[in-house]
C-alpha cells in the first residue's frame, strides 16, 4: 500500500498512560492535530512496547507511575532500540526521585494536569527540532546522549564544594559553571516543568539557587556514575579539557562583549558561550562514523539536543547560528553575535579541538550592528587574558 505524500509527513506520537480517562482525555484535546500527527494511544508499558515494535515513532509521550514497566523503564528500552526517538514524561509524580530517574531518559518532562496547548506545543516544538536534522544518523546521534561527558575534576571539584558546610549556593554555581556538559544538564533540569517555576531560566547560578544544593549533588553524582559506565569514544582527556577551556574562553569573551552592548543579556552570552560547541561532543562521543555523516553540522547538532533538552529558545538559537548569525534576521547586536565574535577572536590566540582553522570576521556586517574595528581590536588585546583565566579556572 503506497503512503500518500501528505500522510508520509505526519509524525507518529505514542502516548501512554495507564488510566484510561487520561488517555480519552488527550484523545479528544489533541483531536485538532490529527492532520499533522498520527497518534496512537497505549494503555500500559507493555502496549506501548508492542506499537514502537511495530512501528517506530518520533515522539514518546509516557506516564512514570505505571504497573508491570514503568514509564522510566519503558523509555529506557525506547532510547536502547530507538534512540531518535524524542522521549516526554507526562507525569502527576513529582517527588526527587521521580525527577532523578527521568532525567537520563527523558528529554523533556511535563506535569499533571497539563493543558492542551503545553502538550501541543511541546510535541510540535520537538517535531519541529526532529525535522531540523533530516539525517536520521544524527538525529540517532543526538537521541543517544543522555547526557555530556565532563571532565573529573569538575565533579570532584562540586562534590567538595557541596560537602563544605560555609560553602554558598553561588560558589557551588561558580564550579558548575565551568564545565558546558554539567552547565546543560543542570539547565536542562531546572527548565523541566517538574520544578514548577512557570518561566525561562537562562543562567547557572539561577538554576543552582533554585534547584537546591540536594538536587544539584544528586544530579552531579549520577552524572559522575555514566561516564564510567559508557566512556566517551573519540574524546580522550586531553581533547576534553582544551575543548572545555576553549569554551570557557569563549563564554568570558561573550559576556564582556554583551558587557557594552546590552548587560541584560551577559548571562545569556555566557551561557551560550559555554555550549557553542557542544555539537563536537556528540560528534566525538559517537566516533568517526557520525562524523564522516553526509551534511554534519555540529551547532545545529549541539542546538538540536539543547532544544529537545528544553532549554530556552535565545541559547539554543545562539549555539545553532554561531557561526553565521547571518542566517537570523535581525537587524540590532545579539546575543549569537557576541558568541560569533568570542569564538572566533579566541581561536585567534588558543587551540580549539575539531577547529583548527582561523575564520575570519565579517567586518561589514559587524559594523552595520554598530561594532567597529577599534572595538575588535580592543577585545583581540583581552584574549589573551580569557584564555589564561580559562586554563586557571
Amino acid at each position: 500500500m503506497t503512503t500518500s505524500g501528505k500522510d508520509a509527513a505526519k509524525r507518529r506520537v505514542l502516548f501512554v498512560d495507564d488510566e484510561q480517562g487520561v488517555l480519552d482525555g488527550l484523545r479528544n484535546v489533541l483531536r485538532g492535530q490529527r492532520g499533522e500527527w498520527d497518534m496512537v494511544f497505549a494503555l500500559s508499558g507493555a502496549a506501548a512496547l508492542v506499537e514502537i515494535d511495530r512501528q517506530g515513532f518520533d515522539v514518546v509521550v509516557s506516564d512514570m507511575r505505571m504497573p508491570g514497566i514503568d514509564g522510566a523503564t519503558l523509555l529506557t528500552k525506547v532510547k536502547e532500540k530507538h534512540p531518535h526517538t524524542v522521549r516526554i514524561v507526562l507525569s502527576g509524580q513529582t517527588d526527587l526521585q521521580t525527577a532523578m530517574r527521568s532525567v537520563f531518559v527523558a528529554h523533556r518532562f511535563l506535569s499533571k494536569p497539563c493543558d492542551a496547548a503545553t502538550v501541543r506545543a511541546t510535541v510540535d516544538r520537538a517535531c519541529k527540532l526532529h525535522a531540523a536534522l533530516r539525517d536520521e544518523t544524527l538525529r540517532a546521534v543526538a537521541g543517544d546522549i543522555s547526557l555530556l561527558p565532563s571532565p573529573p575534576g569538575v565533579y570532584m571539584a562540586l562534590t567538595m564544594a557541596l560537602a563544605n558546610p560555609s560553602a554558598s549556593i553561588a560558589d557551588v554555581a561558580q564550579v558548575a559553571s565551568r564545565d558546558p556538559g554539567l552547565c546543560a544538564k543542570i539547565l536542562q533540569v531546572a527548565n523541566s516543568a517538574f520544578f514548577g517555576i512557570g518561566r525561562q531560566i537562562t543562567t547557572v547560578s539561577e538554576a543552582a539557587t533554585y534547584l537546591g544544593a540536594a538536587t544539584l549533588k544528586n544530579l552531579a553524582l549520577a552524572m559522575e556514575a555514566f561516564p564510567q559506565l559508557d566512556g566517551p569514544r573519540g574524546l580522550d582527556k586531553a581533547m576534553l579539557r582544551q575543548l572545555q577551556v576553549h569554551s570557557l574562553s569563549v563564554a568570558l569573551m561573550a559576556r564582556h562583549i554583551m558587557t557594552s552592548k546590552d548587560r541584560r543579556r551577559i548571562d545569556d552570552a555566557f551561557v551560550a558561550g559555554m555550549l557553542h560547541d557542544i555539537g563536537h561532543v556528540i560528534l566525538a562521543m559517537r566516533g568517526d562514523a557520525a562524523r564522516a555523516a553526509a551534511g554534519v553540522d555540529h551547532a545545529s547538532l549541539g542546538a538540536y539536543l539543547l532544544g529537545v533538552w528544553g532549554l530556552p529558545h535565545q541559547l539554543t538559537e545562539s549555539v545553532a547560528h554561531h557561526e553565521a548569525p547571518e542566517a537570523i534576521d535581525h537587524a540590532v547586536f545579539e546575543v549569537v553575535d557576541a558568541v560569533y565574535l568570542a569564538d572566533r577572536i579566541i581561536r585567534r590566540h588558543s587551540d580549539a579541538p575539531f577547529e583548527p582553522a582561523q575564520p575570519d570576521i565579517d567586518l561589514d556586517r559587524m559594523q552595520r550592528l554598530g561594532v567597529s574595528s577599534d572595538d575588535i581590536a580592543t577585545w583581540e588585546t583581552l584574549a589573551p587574558e580569557h584564555v589564561a583565566a580559562a586554563s586557571k579556572l
